[in-house]
Parts: structure tokens; C-alpha cells; sequence
């Protein structure tokens, strides 16, 4: 019986040959898309080399990694301190909380020119569009999830003694973290869509910016390597999300449902 990972490769091969097949690249006589719409996997590798091989692919990459962590970072710390601070205090909640709904309902894909505006093309047009992704969906997580704290809980710890800052160091922080990873995994794309989305509308670097630049010269193989790219390292940095996840919520009991 093969292995759920072995079915998943199986998959993917028999996915990228087909692909390769319908593009012309295995047999000739047998195109039914023209690369230049689809491109190949074949094709895209060799491109992912030669990206790589002028140099340019790890400047790039680093260039939109560090847009979308610094961006990540920034979002998490503001999102759990202003939805910490929501949930302490309910009058602040109750004034503001329709203006941050109201902000959230912006597609920030539109502000992208905006920002650009504002910061040029640099880093921080990039990091502030990321962080306005992150933000909103840490922010809700944190606040719905000291919200949701049984008070029972909280009169039990009150009632052996212990400080509001010591209730809020063993019962609020650990209660919240499990709702602030819940959506770290989510704020991770998050990040990177938003600095990528920065890219396509002004920058010097960056692997958006190269899939511009070929999006201008009809180049389908760069625009399909750099949706690789990003997809290979916004795939692990889930994963790394979720390993940390594990690790530092190891207390908790596994979820069943049966």
C-alpha cells in the first residue's frame, strides 16, 4: 500500500508530464497549447537556472523576503497589541472597532499606488502594504481570542492570588497564542502577496518585479518561474510556521473530534 506521500509525488510527476506533453516539448507532433501561453516545466527550469546563474534570483528573492518579513514581523507585534488592547478595554473597542472594519473591507491592492506615493519605490512601500495585510487578520485572531477566555478560568487564578499581570502572563497570553498561530500560517502568504503586489507597481528588485519586467516582453517562462519561486518559499515558511506552532503550543491537547 503506498504512502500518502508517495501518491502525493506520483501526482505532481504525472502532472508536470502532461503539462510537458500538452506544450509541445516531448513530442512535437503533439501540442495542444502553445508555450507561449503555458509555458513548460522544462522550460521553467532552465529559466530558474539561468536566473540563477546571472546572480540576480537570490538578490531578488532576498529583496521580497525581506519586504515580507519585515512586513510579517510588523504585523504581528501591532496586531496583538492593539487587539489586546481592544479586549482589555471594551469603551475603546466599542468606538473603534467599526473604523478598523471599515479599513479592512479596502482592497489594499488599491492603496499599492498609494503607498508607492508616499514612500517611493523602495522597501517601505512594500513593507507597509504587507503589513496592512498581516495586521487585520493577527488583530482579529488576538482579539477574539482573549475575548473567548473562559472566566471561570480567569476567577480561579484570581482567586489563588495572583496579579492582573500575572493573569495576563498565564492565562491571556497562552489562551490568545493558540489564535495568534492560527493565523500566522495565513499572515505568512499574507506578507508575501503584499510585498509582491508592491513589486508590480513600482520597485528597482524583487521577484515580482522581474515577472513585470517579463510580463512587458511576452517572457511566459520568467513569469511562470517566479510563481515557482514564490510558491516553493511560501510553502516552507508555512511549514516552519507550523513546526513553530507545535513547538511552542506543545502544552496543548491534540483536538479530537471523534
Amino acid at each position: 500500500m503506498l504512502s500518502n506521500k508517495v501518491k502525493q509525488i506520483l501526482l505532481l510527476a504525472i502532472g508536470l508530464v502532461f503539462w510537458e506533453a500538452i506544450s509541445g516539448r516531448i513530442y512535437g507532433g503533439f501540442k495542444l497549447v502553445d508555450p507561449l501561453f503555458i509555458s513548460s516545466p522544462s522550460l521553467i527550469l532552465l529559466d530558474i537556472i539561468e536566473w540563477a546563474a546571472k546572480g540576480t534570483l537570490i538578490v531578488d528573492l532576498m529583496a521580497t523576503l525581506e519586504e515580507a518579513f519585515l512586513g510579517l514581523i510588523l504585523g504581528i507585534v501591532t496586531g496583538m497589541a492593539i487587539g489586546l488592547l481592544f479586549a482589555y478595554s471594551e469603551g475603546l473597542a466599542t468606538l473603534l472597532e467599526p473604523f478598523l472594519a471599515a479599513l479592512n473591507t479596502l482592497p489594499r491592492p488599491a492603496l499599492a499606488p498609494l503607498f508607492v506615493i508616499w514612500l517611493g519605490l523602495g522597501i517601505p512601500s512594500k513593507v507597509l502594504l504587507s503589513w496592512s495585510l498581516v495586521f487585520f487578520a493577527v488583530f482579529y485572531n488576538t482579539y477574539l481570542g482573549a475575548k473567548n477566555i473562559d472566566p471561570d478560568l480567569i476567577d480561579s487564578v484570581r482567586s489563588m492570588g495572583a496579579t492582573s499581570l500575572q493573569v495576563f502572563r498565564i492565562v491571556v497570553i497562552p489562551s490568545t497564542l493558540s489564535w495568534v498561530f492560527a493565523a500566522l500560517r495565513v499572515s505568512v502568504s499574507y506578507a508575501l502577496i503584499g510585498a509582491v503586489i508592491g513589486e508590480f507597481v513600482g520597485a528597482t528588485a524583487g521577484v515580482g518585479y522581474r515577472m513585470m519586467i517579463a510580463e512587458g516582453l511576452l517572457d511566459t517562462d520568467r513569469i511562470f518561474s517566479g510563481l515557482v519561486v514564490l510558491g516553493l518559499v511560501g510553502s516552507s515558511l508555512v511549514q516552519i510556521a507550523g513546526m513553530i506552532e507545535k513547538r511552542l503550543l506543545r502544552w496543548r491537547p491534540p483536538l479530537s473530534l471523534g
